[in-house]
């Protein structure tokens, strides 16, 4: 096709076509920005009014919880749990000997060998020291009775004093071992 017009003509028309391109893409973009305008300020205007309604209620319930019965029972909810506070801060560095003298009694020991004396300390490295003194009518028991506490794998660091071991009858010992808290 062969086109005619003057080049003014053929100028004219091509601006023309160039101004209805750019207007239409500037409302392609245009209308999009501005939905989205006005999507984000009703947003706004909706967490706005949530606030404001929220407020409100803060306001009500702390004018509620403000009576004078209720502020004395928080304060004894206050006390009680600092009471339970200190309590448990207790019972976490407390020691339970019981366990410690379950474990000595389970000890496998000799017919004729007797404990006369028992002492239980807490040890620097948070261990129960067990202090122990007792009659064993022979030595024999007495090395058996070393071989079961040696077998007793929450026993550590047993010792035996060395005049435990003199008096092969009518023996007297004593003895020292920890058993982990």
């Amino acid at each position: 096709m062969i086109n005619l017009l003057p080049p003014e003509k053929k100028e004219a028309l091509f601006l023309e076509k160039s101004r209805k391109l750019i207007i239409i893409l500037g409302i392609a973009v245009l209308v999009p920005l501005i939905c989205l305008t006005l999507f984000l300020l009703s947003i706004r205007f909706y967490i706005l009014s949530e606030l404001k309604s929220q407020q409100i209620i803060l306001e009500q319930t702390k004018e509620r919880y403000q009576t004078p019965d209720f502020l004395t029972f928080n304060e004894i909810i206050q006390r009680n749990n600092k009471i339970l506070i200190q309590l448990q801060s207790f019972y976490k560095k407390e020691t339970y000997f019981s366990k410690t003298l379950k474990t000595i009694s389970d000890i496998d020991r000799p017919k004729n060998l007797y404990f006369t004396d028992l002492s239980l300390t807490k040890s620097e490295n948070q261990n129960i020291k067990v202090t122990a003194s007792g009659f064993s009518s022979s030595r024999e028991d007495l090395l058996i009775f070393q071989k079961n506490i040696g077998n007793v794998r929450e026993i550590e660091n047993s010792y035996f004093s060395p005049e435990s071991w003199i008096n092969p009858e009518n023996t007297k010992f004593y003895l020292t071992f920890e058993i982990p808290k």
